[in-house]
């Protein structure tokens, strides 16, 4: 029997931060094929990579930074990239934010295609995943295009899905890529019905795999505060609204203690700066940037809640998936996927572009419903997650999903 080989092209995993959540995925992964070979392919900072199995290779892959370093990767393929180009311009429409885009990342595209393909020179039996809808998944689509037997498997999540979430309005490259993809991925139903809705004539391809957390058990529930325990989770990017948050908190009629964890030191500071002045019934804590296991930490040892998240746009967060699995309810507006994760039975869900005072006072009133602190409301928000975002169940089914994709490749790829 020829051994299994998953070859992962992620952005940055393992390496700086961010894909925490696939480090979960990874320990089931490399369980189930015989080698694993990881292609980051948006890192600066090759370091400190995290922990590994040790049938895991990394591969480094370095991005053209300067000037000269872009020139070069466009003039060395002048005539494959100007043809690309040229096709992936007609295929999403003519775009300026699109054209700069595709001059860097094309070039960049063509040199992780030769890459993964001399990964492909071996008598295997090969799975190629990319884990987003982006330029990883165009470099193996291209390499699917010229190689049919290839089985390419490409997942979506929210920014790579999502064209009001981009600059240019579009996501780049997702024609070909649908064009040329075995199968396509998506984390949330309303991910699927959005691709189904502008590509359907891929709409065969496309199913939904859940992402799902590990189990840590339940949250404490006994250390009631007289102020009520809220934990936001979120990168400081705008799409992320946490000063609307800060805005609706400080609106409140009850004592509320907030804990943010993300955000670098600069975008915290800038944002802190911006807040009016606090009501003496509200406290901040601003933890910025941490390891994902202080997260879970922190929710293991300390009574939360409700987790807030109040994005203009997600697919479904990885940190509410984490948040139920502690029996820890969600509060949270109508967008993306979020719907199927807050329900009346783990949380409230409000609609999206409510005014603040308005969200206010929602939340004021689930909080003084006392859901937040009864233990048969929140082993209900637990056994929802057990049912429907346990990484167990959802990683097996992705696994299977990728093992029934494998191919043999023996061409010599020039």
């Amino acid at each position: 029997m020829r051994p299994k080989t998953l070859i992962l092209l992620t952005q940055k995993f393992p390496f700086e931060s961010g894909e925490e959540f696939l480090a979960v995925e990874l320990n089931r992964i490399e369980k189930a094929f015989d080698q694993v070979i990881i292609i980051p392919t948006a890192v600066r900072d090759f370091s400190q990579p995290r922990p590994t199995g040790n049938s895991t290779e990394i591969r480094i892959v370095k991005n053209a930074e300067t000037g000269g370093e872009i020139a070069k990767a466009f003039f060395t393929k002048f005539f494959q990239v100007i043809s690309l180009l040229g096709s992936e311009l007609r295929k999403s429409g003519w775009n300026w934010k699109l054209l700069k885009y595709y001059l860097y990342h094309i070039p960049y595209a063509l040199q992780l295609k030769s890459i993964i393909s001399k990964e492909l020179e071996v008598n295997r039996e090969f799975v190629l995943y990319s884990y987003w809808m982006d330029t990883n998944a165009f470099s193996a689509a291209l390499l699917n295009k010229e190689n049919p037997e290839i089985k390419l498997v490409v997942r979506s999540h929210g920014g790579d899905l999502y064209n009001e979430r981009q600059e240019s309005g579009a996501v780049a490259f997702r024609q070909t890529v649908y064009e040329e993809a075995d199968s396509l991925i998506f984390i949330s139903e309303h991910g699927r019905h959005y691709a189904s809705i502008h590509y359907p004539e891929f709409s065969s391809k496309m199913k939904v795999f859940r992402l799902g957390v590990e189990s840590y058990g339940l949250a404490p529930t006994s250390d009631f505060t007289n102020a009520f325990q809220i934990v936001s989770c979120s990168s400081l990017i705008s799409l992320k609204r946490v000063g609307l948050i800060a805005d609706v908190l400080n609106s409140c009629s009850v004592p509320i203690c907030w804990t943010h964890f993300g955000g670098e030191s600069s975008a915290i500071s800038a944002l802190k700066n911006s807040l009016p002045n606090l009501k003496d019934g509200l406290t901040i804590h601003w933890k910025g940037k941490v390891r994902n296991e202080e997260v879970q930490s922190f929710y293991a040892s300390h009574h939360v809640d409700l987790l807030i998240n109040l994005s203009s746009s997600e697919g479904i967060p990885v940190s509410m998936m984490e948040a139920i699995s502690f029996g820890i309810p969600v509060f949270a507006n109508a967008v993306g996927g979020i719907p199927e994760i807050v329900l009346p039975e783990t949380g409230a869900l409000i609609t999206d572009e409510l005014p603040a005072e308005e969200i206010a006072a929602r939340l004021d009133q689930f909080l003084r419903s006392g859901k937040s602190r009864s233990v048969d409301f929140r082993e209900g928000v637990r056994s929802f997650w057990t049912q429907t975002y346990s990484a167990e169940h959802n990683h097996r089914q992705v696994l299977t999903h990728l093992l029934n994709h494998t191919f043999t490749f023996t061409k010599q790829l020039g």
